[in-house]
């Protein structure tokens, strides 16, 4: 308790005392000067000895600095009530039991507020999970979106090319299947116009013209680079382009036929001349440079033998291999021949079918063109034995021609 405040109750107390006692005594006694720095007796402010100690006022004090009259009375101090310590000890008590309570309430209001933190901390963690699952969200459907955009573009692309496959082999069946007839085509017209001539020797069958052949260091020489039989119909279609025609010749009596069967033609019958109606003479008839015309009678026509073939033609038998088998020229021919028919035959049916006839074949499927001319080259192997024994022998024009003839034969008989 500072000065100031002690100076200010005891003179609370001096006047309530006074008030008491002032009915008692007339004169009130005044109390020893006081010095207002140091609260001792004896002196006053100016005079105190430790004036220097505290050079300044509190901010809290509520001395004016101003002197006052010292009192000339006793002041009289009460006495403190009865059971006032018993009133301390209490209120001491209570003071401690208040604190504890205070310290009670700080620790409930401590967890309190450690828990709400950690609440709060558990919600911020919640809370930042939540956002990077929702990033992680946003990331994987953004990647399964591109992921869906660039497989529609592989299927479109992939599409396209199954489009441009597919569009490519029909094109390539369309041209297989074109190159096929214009070579059926060629191939019965060599047979037709060209083979005839080549099988009838050198001189022509109707004895009109002259064939003139390549030599046959020339024949040797085009068989000896491929041994295919794309190789034979190219040289065939060679050899053609360079066969020429030569000047004319008459026709001549004994023309060669050399497996021509025996033939009989009909006699020849001259048409019967009716005989002339006879006329009346005219007398104005004009002069005529021929001879007059008159009646003559019918001869009939001379029955004549039907023409035979010559006993040496007859006696003359065919031409074929000695072991009674297909020459190699018939043999690539018929091959050809089978080759082109199984090729008509399978070039109608869809990829199912081709695949199934595949399996069956023991062949690997890699398209629908090449599965027809794979299943055709297999076919035509079987049927007529491996194809090393026929593309290692070498064929020549009149040897094919010759074949061409027999097969002719058989087929007319």
């Amino acid at each position: 308790m500072s000065s100031s405040d002690r100076r200010e109750g005891d003179r609370g107390n001096y006047d309530r005392g006074g008030d008491e006692d002032r009915g008692n005594q007339e004169r009130r006694a005044y109390r020893p000067v006081t010095c207002f720095n140091c609260d001792e007796q004896g002196h006053y402010l100016n005079q105190c000895p430790h004036r220097d100690h505290r050079p300044y006022r509190p901010s809290t004090s509520t001395d004016s600095r101003r002197s006052c009259s010292p009192r000339t009375f006793k002041t009289r101090r009460r006495s403190p009530p009865h059971g006032e310590s018993e009133l301390r000890a209490k209120v001491a008590e209570l003071s401690v039991g208040v604190a504890s309570i205070k310290e009670h309430f700080d620790e409930v209001r401590a967890k309190k507020e450690v828990k709400a933190r950690k609440k709060w901390e558990k919600e911020q963690l919640k809370e930042e999970a939540r956002r990077r699952e929702e990033e992680e969200e946003a990331q994987r459907a953004e990647q399964l979106a591109k992921q869906a955009a660039n497989k529609k573009k592989e299927e479109k692309a992939k599409k396209e090319a199954l489009l441009r496959a597919e569009m490519k082999k029909d094109v390539t069946l369309h041209v297989a299947l074109m190159m096929s007839e214009i070579k059926d085509d060629w191939l019965h017209q060599w047979k037709t116009s060209v083979l005839p001539a080549i099988a009838g020797s050198v001189k022509d069958i109707k004895g009109k013209k002259k064939v003139e052949f390549v030599s046959e260091e020339d024949d040797e020489s085009g068989y000896n680079t491929e041994e295919s039989e794309t190789s034979v119909t190219q040289e065939l279609s060679e050899k053609t382009e360079r066969l020429c025609l030569s000047e004319k010749r008459k026709r001549e009596e004994d023309v060669r036929m050399e497996d021509s069967p025996p033939m009989e033609q009909p006699a020849k019958q001259t048409p019967r001349r009716q005989a002339l109606k006879p006329s009346a003479a005219n007398p104005r008839v004009t002069r005529s440079r021929s001879k007059a015309k008159g009646l003559r009678s019918v001869i009939p026509a001379k029955a004549r033998t039907p023409v035979k073939t010559p006993l040496s033609k007859l006696s003359k038998t065919k031409k074929g291999s000695p072991s009674g088998r297909l020459t190699p020229a018939s043999k690539v021919l018929a091959r050809l021949k089978f080759r082109d028919a199984i090729i008509k035959e399978i070039k109608e049916c869809n990829a199912n079918e081709l695949q199934r006839m595949c399996r069956e074949e023991g062949l690997h499927y890699e398209g629908k063109l090449d599965a027809i001319f794979d299943l055709a080259e297999h076919r035509a192997k079987q049927h007529f034995g491996r194809e090393g024994d026929i593309e290692g022998e070498v064929v020549r024009l009149t040897d094919l021609g010759e074949a061409e003839a027999e097969v002719s034969e058989e087929t007319e008989g």
